[in-house]
């Protein structure tokens, strides 16, 4: 099969191997025009007189002589998509790695507070955990606490009590556990008592109870259906 080209009218032999290579687009070999073979595909040699003409005047490529048909040569095909993509991963990979490793083998020198560390607890690296919330309620003391009933309720009672946080560290508010008992030491009612109840707000997820902090409070709550005659506070 031939093809001519457009540019300098040269004839070139073509084979299927090479017309499907680019979808039929070729390149001349004589002057680089790019085009497509299959508007001029014919399966007889040109005869035109002009055509020879041309191509007897145009110069030999390679070593070849002009009256022979230059093989056409198929456009250049496009480069395949990167494939080193791979190993881009890996090296972030590896970078990483190194990072942590630095990290773990100077972690003393890692401030707890600073923005690295808080990275590295979030990561869950080891070494870097994040410290347990400090709570001990046995480090909570009574200073003083009282029940009466209610001064203008009648059937409630009121428990007006102060504690303090012994620890040397700060701590969650203690939930408060009260018990009631009779004459005969028998329990005859419980609650427990969050800190919302007895600080009368919501404490704030990170808000703690400082050290030697003296927290007052006062709580009612209905009187049971026998008399009580003693009581319990308990830190939870």
């Amino acid at each position: 099969m031939y093809t001519l080209c457009p540019n300098c009218q040269s004839v070139h032999a073509l084979n299927a191997e090479q017309l499907t290579a680019q979808q039929g687009q070729v390149r001349c070999a004589h002057c680089g025009a790019e085009f497509d073979a299959l508007e001029r595909l014919s399966d007889d040699y040109p005869s035109s007189e002009q055509q020879l003409a041309k191509r007897a005047d145009a110069p030999a490529v390679l070593g070849v002589e002009a009256d022979r048909p230059p093989i056409a040569m198929p456009a250049p095909q496009a480069p395949p998509p990167s494939a080193g993509w791979p190993w881009r991963v890996l090296l972030g990979l590896l970078a990483l790695l190194t990072v942590l490793n630095l990290a773990w083998t100077f972690r003393s020198s890692v401030a707890p507070d600073s923005d690295l560390a808080q990275k590295l607890q979030a990561w869950s690296v080891p070494g870097f955990e994040a410290e347990p919330v400090y709570r001990d309620p046995s480090r909570m003391h009574l200073i003083a606490r009282d029940i009466h009933p209610h001064p203008n309720r009648s059937g409630m009672l009121v428990l007006s009590a102060t504690f303090t946080n012994l620890s040397d560290r700060a701590q969650p508010y203690p939930g408060l556990a009260v018990t009631l008992y009779d004459s005969n030491n028998q329990p005859l009612a419980a609650r427990l008592f969050p800190a919302a109840d007895y600080l009368q707000r919501t404490p704030a997820p990170d808000e703690l109870m400082g050290s030697r902090e003296q927290v007052p409070i006062l709580l009612e709550f209905a009187e049971p259906a026998m008399p009580a005659t003693g009581f319990d506070l308990q830190f939870r």
